[in-house]
């Protein structure tokens, strides 16, 4: 556990995401986190996105970590604007990425979407979801949708 620490500190000096384990962490053994967070700022001190894992098994070498139990919170201007879940995703400290086979559901204000399988790439806000996407609008009259038809 002590090396897997090591490596996520070396990490801090660069621009990589740090995982912060969360009160009650434990590790299970090397290289494995329990309940963590990773967060990610732009330049104005602002949360981006955070990352929230129930368990994660962190490679020591190339940045990756297998994430169980992801939530993957979404941020404009501050304030939450969508929040991710899947039961397993790999999720690449260096190019700030994440990736799954298994199935996401990304739940915002006014919409839901499902599917089955997304990459998601931090860097250019880009989320794409593999198959069976479904996407369910919520409370469509506090949507502001155009006019069609009407002068």
């Amino acid at each position: 556990m002590l090396a897997a620490m090591a490596a996520l500190v070396g990490h801090a000096q660069t621009n990589t995401p740090v995982m912060r384990p969360a009160a009650s962490t434990s590790p299970t053994d090397a290289g494995t986190l329990q309940g963590f967070t990773v967060p990610e700022y732009n330049a104005d001190g602002q949360l981006v996105w955070q990352m929230f894992g129930e368990s994660a098994r962190v490679e020591l070498v190339g940045g990756k970590v297998e994430v169980r139990g992801m939530r993957l919170e979404l941020y404009q201007k501050g304030s939450l604007d969508a929040t991710m879940r899947s039961p397993v995703c790999l999720f690449d400290r260096t190019s700030k990425t994440a990736s799954s086979d298994e199935a996401v559901e990304i739940v915002s204000t006014n919409m839901t979407v499902t599917g089955k399988g997304f990459e998601w790439n931090s860097n250019d806000s880009r989320m794409r979801i593999r198959s069976d996407a479904t996407m369910t609008i919520l409370n469509r009259k506090a949507m502001p949708f155009p006019k069609v038809g009407v002068k």
